[in-house]
């Protein structure tokens, strides 16, 4: 588990570079939340997101990050759904991470260097809370029984170990026009603070994004309410989605607590 992927591609090996994108601010004195939905991309971008996250979480045991499988499932996993990396450390430029594989998920190194929504929390473990374990899982959820599995997991993990918080990495509203981009935008903040049924939204095109079915199972398995913290779209960043954004992706930020 030792080998990265995405260093000088999506976050900078130099150690100084990393540790000034990855470096949370004070931690903030508030009751670390149990849900983070946060982007993948260039830290570049939306690295203020991850520090902002990383400031509300007070070391928990672990942090088990979903995420969805972009590529194709292999052949020799098909009937698979869920996909973990075996238990062991992650060396990155500024400290060792330790992993820990999913319990009965299907353990596999083949996805980690299509997939790099995983690694980019790496060194944010490493710099504000190394003491976590980090437990990576990959989603390829096609029908409502999957998402049904991945909520029943969920809950068995919290129940196994209450000191443990959930990342959802996802980007939403990635087709389409850019007025259609907005207005997909705006469905997505109303429903999550709503805590309205993201499924039916998704089938309909009401909402479109990598990470519907992950963010609906993980959100029905967890106490609180869902507010968006900040969203990014092109050259716009701010604590709404916004008529002033160009672009055809959404990167949102969002805390359940």
């Amino acid at each position: 588990m030792d080998r990265l992927f995405f260093q000088d591609i999506f976050y900078p090996t130099d150690e100084d570079s990393l540790s000034a994108l990855v470096k949370a601010e004070e931690k903030q004195d508030v009751h670390t939340p149990s849900l983070f939905l946060l982007p993948h991309a260039h830290l570049d971008a939306i690295a203020h997101m991850y520090r902002d996250a990383f400031s509300l979480i007070h070391h928990p045991k672990r942090i088990v990050i979903l995420a969805p499988l972009h590529a194709e499932v292999l052949d020799s996993d098909k009937g698979h759904s869920l996909f973990t990396y075996e238990s062991g450390i992650a060396i990155t430029p500024i400290g060792e991470v330790n992993i820990e594989e999913a319990p009965s998920v299907r353990i596999t190194p083949d996805y980690a260097e299509e997939e790099y929504s995983i690694e980019l929390f790496y060194p944010y473990v490493a710099a504000n809370c190394p003491s976590t374990t980090i437990m990576p899982l990959l989603a390829k959820l096609d029908g409502k029984e999957d998402v049904i599995a991945l909520a029943h997991l969920i809950s068995k993990l919290k129940k196994e170990e209450n000191n443990t918080v959930f990342i959802v990495s996802g980007n939403f509203t990635s087709e389409g026009r850019c007025d259609e981009i907005l207005r997909q935008a705006r469905t997505l903040e109303q429903l999550l603070e709503n805590n309205a049924p993201l499924l039916e939204a998704a089938s309909k095109k009401l909402i479109t994004g990598c990470a519907c079915k992950i963010l609906e199972a993980t959100r029905t398995t967890t106490a609180g309410h869902f507010h968006l913290k900040s969203a990014h779209c092109g050259s716009y960043t701010g604590p709404t989605i916004s008529e002033s954004a160009e672009g055809t992706i959404w990167q949102v930020y969002g805390v359940k607590e």
